[in-house]
């Protein structure tokens, strides 16, 4: 893998050296879910013979591009009506689901045992993530939800298209992959990084030809997008006037939360405590900025009770802790990075 790790240096390089634009114009939610398909938009497809474009939804322009685009559909993803469409979604890109199980076990919280699996699934486990730990450097906690994204949003538009759902029913059904992307980037270009990590990694049977030929064609489109007059380039990130939410975990218990964190500053200290709260579904999680005092922490008034999805969407670099055991602690290094205490 080699190649693939030159090859894939040199493009995170380029493009985190690319210029910043001086005045991007504002793009509305509606807009910014088309733009979140940047890159699967440019790929052509039967019965769409022109660029979709991303200020709105696009229309197959006869009945004939209709039926074309619908059997393109059928043919690769078995999509043929709404439940299909969302079964496919899931069921193709699972690459950010993938990175959160290897998460756990970079950051020495594992979300299972290794032994527990059979010798085929554990070894193919250990291949997954040993070519996953390549893109660590340069998406972190990031991860590949972009690329999953970016290809949801871009199968939902082509079922758009050839009138499989109709526009209500399409930011129905990806409302929250825009709210994800708004919770783990502030950026297309963080975004860019993750969806050419993410496809790099999608590529069936880790073939170092076909991910660098991968690589150069996903590339090719992020320069196109990125760069001057290119779509990502002309408008800026989408924040929401009103923060949107997404969930993030597969439960909804809560944790006690420092007042110093409520005041707006970072968490930098964090432990899971083995006895938790009868009273409500407590997690055993404590968070706080990290240098309270003793007396600081012991007054009742000092802490407020939170949902941990709520602050896994704040703070989003703790998610491959959360299924830490009882009685361990995290605290960040003079690098910012968290560090395991006990």
């Amino acid at each position: 893998m080699d190649k693939i790790a030159q090859a894939l240096r040199a493009v995170m390089t380029e493009i985190q050296a690319m210029p910043e634009p001086q005045q991007p114009g504002a793009a509305d939610r509606k807009e910014f879910a088309l733009l979140l398909s940047g890159i699967a938009t440019c790929r052509k497809a039967p019965g769409i013979p022109v660029h979709m474009g991303y200020e709105s939804l696009y229309r197959c322009r006869d009945h004939k591009d209709a039926e074309e685009l619908k059997a393109h559909l059928s043919r690769l993803y078995g999509i043929h009506d709404r439940e299909s469409l969302e079964e496919a979604c899931m069921k193709q890109y699972t690459a950010g689901r993938e990175y959160e199980q290897f998460m756990t076990f970079w950051c020495g919280a594992p979300l299972f045992d290794l032994e527990e699996l059979e010798e085929g699934g554990r070894r193919a486990f250990e291949e997954r993530i040993s070519l996953a730990s390549m893109f660590h450097p340069y998406v972190q906690e990031r991860g590949f939800y972009a690329w999953d994204i970016n290809e949801r949003i871009g199968l939902g538009r082509k079922a758009f298209a050839c009138g499989m759902i109709t526009e209500e029913e399409f930011f129905g059904i990806f409302g929250n992959q825009i709210a994800k992307a708004q919770v783990f980037y502030h950026s297309f270009k963080e975004y860019a990084i993750s969806c050419i990590c993410g496809a790099v990694y999608f590529v069936p049977e880790n073939n170092e030809e076909d991910m660098l030929s991968f690589l150069e064609i996903n590339a090719n489109l992020v320069r196109h997008l990125l760069g001057e007059g290119g779509a990502w380039y002309r408008k800026a990130w989408y924040v929401p006037d009103e923060r949107e939410w997404v969930q993030l975990l597969p439960h909804n218990g809560g944790c006690i939360v420092s007042k110093q964190i409520e005041e707006g500053r970072d968490i930098g200290y964090m432990y899971r405590d083995k006895d938790t709260s009868p009273k409500w579904p407590d997690t055993g999680w404590r968070f706080f900025a990290g240098d309270e005092t003793d007396e600081y922490v012991n007054d009742p008034g000092h802490a407020s009770i939170w949902s941990l999805n709520t602050v896994c969407n704040l703070y989003p670099d703790i998610l491959g802790y959360v299924e830490a055991e009882g009685g361990s602690a995290f605290g960040r290094n003079s690098k910012g990075q968290w560090e395991r205490e006990r």
